[in-house]
């Protein structure tokens, strides 16, 4: 079963729920203290999944600084940046998939790994702005969002900007500069 399906199905149906709920039992998590605001971790524990749940883009360079952060705390079968799959050692496990997709990669990870996921929370990762992302759109004509910008702003780009203090967004736009137009998109759809 790939990493979608068994995310999917710790979200929802029973049986492969039981396989992910074995595999993060309560007793293997302990108290996440200090948990930085991105990449957004959801706690999957009213599933009966006592495991963190991760989803967010970054940089293609970056995917392999993830896999690098997996791979201190489990044995990878390999070190390239695309790939998914299931780990675990005696107490901690984690799913995960990295891709190839928006100019960048997407990555998705449940783990009860805390060490993990303070790992991955210090490689301060950032998403490829939308003008990188989608070279073509015109801000100005994009209106109420649809389709592949819709889930690329509202689960990838959004968490990033909207944890974002305004120093990190100040460095962020100086590092990725724009125009005028995308600047009053990110103003007019951000919190």
């Amino acid at each position: 079963m790939n990493i979608f399906k068994r995310i999917g199905a710790a979200l929802g149906a029973s049986k492969p729920v039981d396989e992910m709920a074995a595999a993060y039992p309560q007793s293997a998590l302990g108290l996440a203290e200090n948990l930085s605001a991105y990449p957004h971790k959801v706690l999957l524990a009213d599933q009966g999944v006592f495991a963190y749940r991760m989803e967010f883009a970054t940089f293609e360079a970056d995917a392999a600084r993830v896999v690098g952060a997996i791979a201190a705390e489990f044995p990878l079968p390999s070190l390239a940046s695309f790939q998914d799959g299931q780990v675990r050692n005696e107490r901690t496990a984690a799913h995960f998939s990295l891709r190839p997709e928006f100019r960048g990669a997407v990555v998705v990870i449940v783990t009860n790994a805390l060490p993990l996921i303070a790992a991955i929370d210090a490689l301060k990762l950032q998403p490829p702005p939308p003008w990188i992302v989608f070279p073509d759109a015109d801000p100005s004509a994009l209106g109420s969002l649809q389709g592949d910008i819709e889930y690329w702003w509202d689960w990838l780009f959004l968490p990033f900007w909207s944890a974002a203090d305004e120093a990190t967004r100040s460095r962020y736009l100086t590092t990725y500069p724009t125009n005028e137009d995308w600047l009053e998109f990110l103003d007019s759809h951000a919190p």
